[in-house]
């Protein structure tokens, strides 16, 4: 790593501090040329407060910045890229870290082409399929979830609105892909390596022989704030892999107001997979939250399962409950604090988490 975790730790600092007095950049409207775009940065404390195995408590001090930037060239061309600075590395086990193994890399470049209800994507991309990883409420809320995001994948997606129907307004979108390996897999500053077709894993085929499908709706009649996803993906086998891998995923949330002073969310979605991982194992994922903000406040209680039948013969079941609560001041910055209860393999912890937040918009 050639700059100094110290840097980062000023440099966030300072960051942080300064947009804790600044108002949000005024959000234009799009005109051809232009550029529009988001910037979220976060300051994060995770520290494991006890675990079975002693060897897995540590405190990890972190930092992280995601820019997403959208060039409109027409109303029909705009290109699309997004940055990430974040941890890249497993830290050691048992040793406390502070803004350390931190890595730029490039996550989404592409061309996004527009005709009439369709829309094209080809370059690098997060294909759809599940949104649970994005869209949970908490600290820890998206944790295991988060194992079966498609992202840093390289193909072509469609996605087109199919209008009005008994189910609400629905979109359809279809991608094929497969994982990047491009020297745009590796990562500045630390470097968490190049992705090579030799590492295997499923959907690593450099082949686009790899698939996802999904339906999204929203606006149901008589169901204000309701939103669905279904979705179905293949990822092939890579090198090293005895099976392909298929996934399905269903999942609900709603966003309504109880009272002129309460706003509840609730999220829920489930995932199975067959071949899970390349292996002769089949996968299960549940994920529920809830969420309640009234006013600057806001509090969330999320639930995750995760259960893998092995082909070999056994199972494990991992699980996570979170709670957390913050307060979000008025120019957007966000502080927020956590306790979640993890089982994972078998071993289980309790962490205290931290979370400082703030996002701009361009």
């Amino acid at each position: 790593m050639t700059l100094k975790p110290i840097a980062y730790s000023v440099a966030l600092t300072f960051c942080l501090a300064g947009l804790a007095m600044a108002d949000d950049i005024e959000e234009t409207a799009e005109t051809f040329p232009g550029i529009t775009g988001t910037l979220d940065l976060e300051l994060g404390d995770d520290w494991t407060i006890h675990s079975d195995d002693q060897s897995t408590e540590f405190n990890d001090l972190f930092g992280s910045a995601e820019l997403a930037v959208r060039m409109g060239l027409a109303p029909w061309l705009a290109i699309n890229g997004g940055l990430t600075l974040e941890t890249v590395l497993e830290g050691a086990s048992g040793a406390n870290r502070a803004f350390d193994d931190i890595g730029l890399y490039v996550d989404t470049l592409n061309a996004e082409f527009t005709f009439a209800s369709f829309t094209v994507t080809a370059g690098k991309f997060g294909p759809g399929f599940g949104t649970a990883w994005d869209i949970t409420p908490g600290v820890y809320g998206t944790s295991f979830a988060e194992d079966y995001e498609l992202s840093e994948q390289i193909g072509v997606g469609l996605s087109t609105e199919l209008g009005a129907t008994p189910f609400g307004m629905v979109a359809l979108g279809a991608n094929v892909f497969f994982a990047d390996t491009t020297h745009f897999s590796q990562s500045a500053f630390t470097n968490r390596g190049r992705t090579q077709l030799s590492d295997g894993g499923v959907g690593n085929t450099e082949t686009l022989n790899n698939f996802s499908l999904t339906l999204d709706g929203s606006e149901m009649s008589g169901v204000p704030g309701l939103t669905w996803h279904l979705g179905y993906r293949h990822l092939s086998a890579g090198q090293g892999n005895s099976n392909s891998e298929n996934g399905f995923v269903a999942g609900v949330a709603r966003e309504f107001e109880m009272s002129e002073s309460l706003t509840v969310i609730t999220t829920g979605e489930i995932a199975y997979f067959t071949g899970y991982g390349g292996a002769d194992d089949k996968a299960l994922y549940a994920t529920a939250g809830v969420g309640l903000i009234s006013g600057p406040w806001h509090g969330e209680l999320a639930a995750n399962l995760r259960n893998v039948n092995f082909g070999a013969g056994g199972s494990k079941r991992d699980k996570l409950v979170q709670l957390s609560m913050g307060y979000e001041f008025e120019n957007g910055v966000d502080i927020s604090a956590a306790l979640a209860h993890v089982v994972d393999t078998g071993v289980a912890s309790q962490y205290v988490g931290l979370r400082l937040t703030k996002s701009l918009e361009f």
